[in-house]
């Protein structure tokens, strides 16, 4: 399909969806729930959880389907309300999402080696805060100021918490091997 059906495609569920048309919602839920599970995947805990966020995430998505200005750019549109449903969770569960006084130390992370659920199985077993800046960071590429504001908390911070991620991986990948 190419990208310009895909578009046409989009157009046509989004206009669907606003009339709340269940075929249409429906559509728009089977084009797009694995992408979007593979979101919550990547920031909860478990795949129970992860189901729950994503199917929360689609409920505002059918709440605001009229506020979309592009319906072509409905997959980015969806994607980022499943990081930011993943985000309000974690935010309401965290007792101290920020350390002070760590010290950033970077460390680089090769997963080229791995099978991604090899990859998706680690990062649920980092912690709620490594999880989040790791995901921020590394996947959702945010510059580290983004996430600081977003975390509420300082860029050194946001750096140490990562650098913990990367090493807390890096030992969780090379154990398996």
């Amino acid at each position: 399909m190419s990208i310009q059906q895909m578009e046409s495609d989009y157009t046509q569920i989004v206009e669907g969806c606003r009339r709340r048309d269940p075929r249409s919602q429906r559509a728009l839920y089977d084009a797009l729930a694995p992408m979007a599970l593979g979101v919550c995947m990547r920031y909860s805990h478990d795949r129970h959880t992860a189901q729950d966020l994503m199917q929360d995430g689609f409920v505002k998505v059918f709440e605001n389907i009229a506020r979309l200005q592009q319906p072509e750019r409905l997959g980015a549109w969806v994607y980022q309300i499943m990081v930011n449903r993943c985000l309000n969770h974690l935010k309401k569960r965290r007792e101290e999402l920020c350390p002070d006084g760590i010290p950033p130390s970077p460390i680089a992370l090769p997963l080229d080696p791995f099978a991604m659920e090899e990859i998706v199985l680690a990062l649920q077993q980092l912690s709620p805060q490594q999880r989040m800046v790791f995901n921020l960071v590394e996947v959702d590429d945010r510059p580290y100021d983004e996430v600081a504001d977003i975390l509420h908390c300082s860029e050194s911070n946001v750096r140490a918490l990562l650098c913990r991620a990367k090493s807390r991986l890096r030992d969780l990948l090379t154990s398996n091997k």
